[in-house]
C-alpha cells in the first residue's frame, strides 16, 4: 500500500508538471501572437479564435484595411477602381459591382478607392457589403501601393497631374498595376454583368472588332501581356492623348504579342494564349446608339432587347457619355430593366430618378 501511494503521488506530480508546462507554452504562444498582431483584446473563451475587430469587413473599419491589400487570398478576383476622389459609389457604380458579385459568387469583387478614406457608412457601400460576402471595399495608400512598382517614379516624380486626362490616365495605370500584382479580372464601373464571366480567361474586349478596350480585362497572375503593358505605360506615357496610355497601349502590346500588324477579334489559339473577345461580349450597343438604354418605351413593353443575346457577358453603359441621361426607377427603360434584374439590392435603394 505504501508503494502504491508513492507511485500514485509520483504519477499525479508528473501529470501536473506536464499540464503545467503545456499551459505555460500555450500562454506564451498566445502572448506572442497577440503582440505580433498588435491586438489589444483577448478572445472570449466562448468564441475562441474570433476577435470582433478582425471579423469586421474592410468597409467597416478603416484601420483594418490600411495594409490588407499586401496579400489577398487565393481564388478568382475581380477589381473595380474609384479614382475620381469620391469616398463612396453612386447607384450606377454600385449596380456594376453587385451584378458581377451576383452572377459570380465564387469571385471576390474588390472595390479599390484611390485614397485611404472611404465612407463605409454610405448607403451604397453598406448595401453591397451587407448583401454580398464576396464584395470587399478597400482604401489605398497610393505611396505604399505603388512603392517598388514600375509606376512609382511616374507617379511621384513626373507632372502627369497637369495633363487634361490625368484622372483617366491614373486609372489606366492603376488597373495594370493591380492585375500585375494579383492577377484576375478588371472591370470599369459602368458595366452591368448579365451572366458569369469565369469561363473566359486571359482576354481583353474590343469595342468595334478592331480597337482594343481596357474596360474589361482578365490576366492570370504573372501573365506576360500585363507585364509588357505595365512596362510600356511609364516608358511611352503621353499626357495629351486620352487613349494612348489605356486602350491604345493594350493594342500596341497585343499586336506585338500576337504577331500581327493590326488588332482583330481573335481567340487564344491564334494569339499565344490570349484572346480579344468579340465586340458583343461587353459592347453590344455602340456608343453612338447609347440612347437605346434610356429611351422611354410603352408601358406594356417588357420585351428583351434584340441585342441582349446569349453572347453578351456584360453591358457597357458608356458612362463618360451617358452620365447625364436620367434613369427612372418606375419605367420600361432598358437600363431600368437591366438594373432591376442584375443588381436587385442596389435597385431597391435607388431613388425615383438616378
Amino acid at each position: 500500500m505504501w508503494l502504491n501511494r508513492v507511485v500514485n503521488s509520483s504519477y499525479k506530480r508528473t501529470c501536473l508538471l506536464i499540464f503545467g508546462c503545456y499551459g505555460l507554452i500555450m500562454f506564451a504562444y498566445f502572448a506572442l501572437y497577440y503582440k505580433a498582431n498588435d491586438l489589444t483584446s483577448w478572445p472570449s473563451p466562448f468564441n475562441f479564435g474570433t476577435n470582433d475587430s478582425l471579423m469586421e469587413s474592410p468597409a467597416d473599419s478603416r484601420h483594418e484595411f490600411k495594409n490588407n491589400y499586401d496579400y489577398l487570398p487565393d481564388g478568382d478576383k475581380a477589381f473595380f477602381l474609384e479614382t475620381g476622389g469620391s469616398e463612396t459609389l453612386n447607384i450606377r457604380q454600385a449596380c456594376a459591382v453587385e451584378s458581377l458579385a451576383l452572377h459570380n459568387p465564387n469571385v471576390t469583387a474588390y472595390v479599390f478607392f484611390g485614397q485611404e478614406r472611404v465612407n463605409s457608412s454610405s448607403i451604397t457601400l453598406k448595401t453591397l457589403t451587407e448583401n454580398y460576402k464576396n464584395i470587399q471595399v478597400i482604401g489605398l495608400n497610393m505611396d505604399n501601393y505603388l512603392a517598388g512598382s514600375p509606376l512609382e517614379h511616374w507617379y511621384k516624380f513626373t507632372d502627369w497631374r497637369k495633363g487634361p486626362y490625368h484622372v483617366a490616365h491614373f486609372s489606366d495605370g492603376l488597373r495594370l498595376l493591380t492585375l500585375s500584382r494579383y492577377g484576375g479580372y478588371y472591370f470599369d464601373l459602368d458595366i452591368i454583368h448579365v451572366r458569369p464571366v469565369t469561363y473566359y480567361r486571359n482576354f481583353i474586349g474590343t469595342e468595334d472588332g478592331g480597337t482594343a478596350s481596357n474596360s474589361a480585362i482578365h490576366a492570370d497572375y504573372g501573365y506576360p501581356v500585363i507585364q509588357m503593358a505595365i512596362n510600356d505605360f511609364p516608358a511611352n506615357y503621353r499626357a495629351d492623348a486620352w487613349t494612348h496610355n489605356g486602350p491604345d497601349l493594350l493594342g500596341r502590346v497585343l499586336t506585338k504579342w500576337c504577331g500581327v500588324d493590326r488588332l482583330q477579334e481573335t481567340n487564344y489559339l491564334k494569339c499565344s494564349g490570349f484572346s480579344v473577345l468579340p465586340r458583343i461580349s461587353f459592347y453590344p450597343v455602340h456608343y453612338s446608339n447609347l440612347g437605346e438604354f434610356f429611351k422611354q418605351r410603352e408601358t406594356n413593353d417588357t420585351m428583351t432587347p434584340d441585342w441582349l443575346t446569349a453572347e453578351v457577358i456584360g453591358v457597357h453603359i458608356w458612362n463618360k457619355l451617358s452620365y447625364g441621361e436620367p434613369v427612372f426607377r418606375n419605367s420600361t427603360q432598358y437600363y431600368t430593366q437591366l438594373a432591376r434584374i442584375h443588381c436587385p439590392a442596389t435597385f431597391s435603394i435607388a431613388p425615383d430618378v438616378f
